[in-house]
């Protein structure tokens, strides 16, 4: 019976730790809002994920300070079927 218990688990973990599809950003930001956590970006195509648009990214601390209203920057936006996020954040031409 525990057998049958634990397989369902198993596979929810599994699907829950699926390794993100990783895709090269390139993002203009607009707006932050540090009690938020929150920069909202423009972004230009993101080939094999989503066309332009400006929309909000949930960052930590540290990554928010990094970042200024109208800075242009690289990075990597990585996604799994329920999140998205930014990693590997560099300003455009260093």
């Amino acid at each position: 019976m525990r057998r049958f218990l634990l397989l369902p688990l198993l596979f929810v973990f599994a699907c829950s730790h699926e390794k993100p599809k990783q895709f090269a950003f390139h993002g203009t930001v607009v707006s932050i809002d540090q009690n938020a956590k929150v920069a909202t970006i423009h972004n230009e195509d993101v080939p094999g994920w989503m066309t332009a648009m400006t929309m909000e990214y949930e960052l930590d601390p540290d990554q928010l300070k990094s970042l200024r209203p109208g800075e242009n920057f690289t990075a990597t936006v990585n996604v799994t079927p329920d999140k998205y996020w930014l990693s590997d954040i560099k300003e455009a031409g260093k």
